[in-house]
């Protein structure tokens, strides 16, 4: 009789079963693993950085000047007497209307011209001279400065002779015009320059005043016809003046709690200390220095570009969302102690044991962590101790009970890899960022790494 042979059982599916389960399993781990951290708040790094050394020191100014518009009651043609940055007196004769202009026509004759003086000569060599030393290939409406300024100087010559001999000229020709002089009605500096931003006070300066897209100026020394209401000339009786820039926010910061500012006037180099004040003008960061001198340098400008004298470096910068505050137990210095290991060099403190099987009282080495002191105290974990233990002072002989608290503002410094705090001093508070005090014990550096967002990580914490 032949022998059967039982047909041996496959392992195939055995196999197969257990490593799909094995393949399953380690899918859904990663599953899991990957909707944790998907879910879990994002981590952003920050390189704490120190502020750029000399960084932001210029800044756009407008002057605001105590200035009043002076305007003409009828049309004509106006005859300057008075130069620009002139000082006048009460009652001096400022200008004259000719409504025909018949006392230009009557000057334009042989019997009337005008030789050049010396000094006329030099006040025109003075203007080329001064474009020629300030002149930027770049700022081509210097050009249209010195044109301005030019005709100015020769207009005011010609209406000086003109009030010189006014009185000869309209006896010789029997001069039957209609012509009006004016008077300053009050002492004061005279100007030619005006612009749209013509009555501006410190009240009125916003965002639009530094925008310069639809800002026009015009020099009103000129012999064309005037119309009735028209500005003739502008009196300043007040030397006193103002610049108002526009800041940078990191500009803010560090200007903000002073009260004296030394800066440099990028158009001239000229070198001014005065006191200044901060502050925020519809959205605008902005400050004010106040002057009493120099206004004359400035009459036909508007704006002008400052350099200031600030501190190269004042510390730290940090997000806001980085800072946090963390309570700490407050330790008298005079409990620390150190020990711990073979070298003794642990901080630490002794804490009051009770062995209560044997009545025997105590002390150990418990090592703790310094994350602040002050010229009383050191700030310890309150991980560390429990609170209510009594730790033990060798220099006193005596004990204390911990349970005084006291909070620290910080950050998390991640550099070695874990989330650990460090105590910051804040300097000064900006919208997004803060300045922190630079070179702090216990504190961060220069480069450190730190979590942009404290509210994304908790201490201790492993971030790779």
């Amino acid at each position: 009789m032949a022998e059967k042979r039982v047909p041996k059982r496959s392992s195939a599916v055995s196999y197969l079963n257990f490593g799909t389960i094995v393949i399953a399993l380690f899918v859904l781990y990663l599953v899991i693993n990957i909707v944790i951290f998907l879910k879990r708040p994002h981590l952003s790094i920050y390189e704490v950085q120190l502020l750029p050394m000399a960084s932001d020191t210029k800044a756009e100014a407008v002057i605001i000047r105590n200035e009043t518009s002076v305007k003409t009651g009828i049309a004509g043609f106006v005859n300057y007497y008075m130069r620009s940055g002139t000082r006048v007196s009460k009652g001096e004769t400022v200008y004259s209307i000719d409504e025909s202009r018949q006392i230009y026509n009557l000057i334009s004759g042989n019997d009337y011209k005008y030789t050049l003086s010396d000094d006329d000569i030099e006040q025109i060599k003075s203007c080329i001279s001064s474009f020629n030393n300030s002149y930027s290939k770049g700022d081509f409406s210097q050009v249209y400065s010195l044109k301005d300024e030019l005709t100015t100087t020769v207009n005011s010559i010609s209406d000086t002779y003109l009030m010189e001999h006014l009185n000869q000229i309209l006896i010789d020709k029997s001069y039957q015009g209609s012509l009006t002089v004016h008077k300053a009605e009050a002492p004061g500096l005279v100007s030619y320059f005006s612009d749209s931003l013509d009555g501006l006070t410190y009240e009125k300066v916003s965002k639009d005043t530094f925008d310069k897209s639809d800002y026009k100026s015009v020099n009103l020394f000129d012999s064309n016809l005037k119309e009735q209401g028209s500005t003739i000339y502008k009196l300043l009786t007040d030397e006193s003046w103002m610049l108002v820039l526009k800041l940078t926010e990191e500009q803010f910061l560090k200007l903000k709690d002073k009260t004296e500012i030394s800066f440099t006037i990028e158009e001239d180099g000229l070198h001014l200390t005065a006191p200044i004040s901060c502050d925020v003008k519809d959205g605008e960061y902005v400050a004010c220095i106040s002057l009493r001198q120099y206004m004359v340098r400035y009459l036909n400008r508007r704006f002008l570009t400052v350099s200031l004298d600030m501190e190269k470096t004042i510390g730290l910068k940090i997000p806001n969302t980085a800072i946090f505050e963390k309570q700490f137990f407050m330790v008298p210095k005079e409990y620390l102690t150190s020990g711990g290991d073979q070298t003794g060099n642990k901080s630490g403190v002794s804490i009051l044991k009770h062995d209560e099987n044997t009545g025997v009282k105590y002390y150990t080495f418990q090592q703790v962590e310094i994350y602040y002191e002050d010229d009383t105290y050191v700030y310890i974990d309150m991980k560390a101790i429990t609170h209510g233990t009594y730790i033990y002072s060798e220099q006193t002989q005596e004990s204390f009970q911990v349970s005084l608290v006291g909070k620290l503002k910080g950050v998390y410094c991640v550099n070695k890899g874990f989330a650990q705090f460090r105590r910051v001093n804040v300097l000064q508070e900006g919208k997004e960022f803060s300045v922190v005090e630079n070179g702090l014990s216990y504190s961060i550096a220069e480069h450190d790494h730190i979590a942009k967002d404290a509210s994304t990580i908790e201490e201790s914490q492993t971030i790779y």
